[in-house]
């Protein structure tokens, strides 16, 4: 009998659960130690629900950062989610307006890992993809709410090597859903993509720039080899040759 996707979901995903918990603390020490209210961490957790870009948020405002620049930076890094959305489009097809809105908000880049990795198995059902945004959402704002309310102890969440984890979980996530040569090569041109444009300062369009240049990446490896004009003549040379012989 095959395994209930809800629980495939619990059983592979608890790695990446645990680590958006430990994430999620990081976040709540630090939007506390830049001044955020308890209620306004949580609620950059509830209304946001990306990492990245909460990270990113906190650190413009420790800046002195307007309204403006801290939304716009936001909406740049968040690009990202029409990428993994078009990818995710077959498999939502079905269902409800509703239901699509509802698993859009629990779209994040470890969710949409997990879940395209389940569709590539064969499966077409939302229960995997939803069991596990939900429960990712669950230990992210868990997570948040316990930094914010208990980390002033943590003087500075780094020194712990806590940000790591952000580094660990998404090379893991990376490593999970390689399947196949190419998808190496994707995920090496999109890591040097991004890399390079992080050095030249671009840090805040480096994960968008490299989503779109990976599936260029893999449509240059699949693209069809140009036949070669001397083989085609000689084949047809032979071949003539062959019913005159006949």
């Amino acid at each position: 009998m095959s395994e209930a996707p809800q629980r495939a979901a619990v059983r592979e995903g608890w790695p990446v659960l645990l680590t958006s918990l430990v994430i999620g603390l990081t976040f709540g020490v630090i939007a506390r130690q830049s001044g955020l209210t308890i209620l306004e961490t949580s609620g950059s957790s509830w209304i946001i629900f990306a990492g990245a870009a909460q990270f990113a948020s906190v650190g413009l405002l420790q800046s002195g950062a307007g309204p403006i620049e801290i939304g716009a930076s936001v909406l740049l890094i968040n690009l990202r989610h029409l990428l993994m959305a078009a990818s995710l489009r077959p498999t939502v097809a079905r269902a409800s307006v509703p239901q699509r809105l509802g698993l859009a908000y629990i779209l994040t880049d470890e969710a949409f890992a997990m879940g395209i990795g389940w569709a590539r198995r064969g499966h077409r059902d939302l229960a995997y993809f939803t069991t596990f945004g939900i429960l990712l959402w669950a230990c992210w704002n868990t997570g948040t709410l316990i930094g914010a309310a208990f980390g002033s102890a943590i003087a500075d969440p780094q020194r712990l090597g806590i940000d790591f984890a952000i580094t660990a979980c998404f090379t893991a996530i990376v490593v999970i859903g390689i399947r196949h040569r190419a998808d190496i090569a994707v995920a090496i041109a999109a890591a040097l993509v991004a890399a390079a444009l992080r050095l030249a300062g671009a840090s805040t369009i480096a994960v968008v720039v490299a989503g779109a240049v990976a599936p260029i990446v893999l449509l240059a490896m699949r693209a069809p080899a140009a036949p070669d004009p001397a083989t085609e003549t000689t084949a047809s040379t032979e071949s003539t040759a062959a019913r005159e012989e006949a």
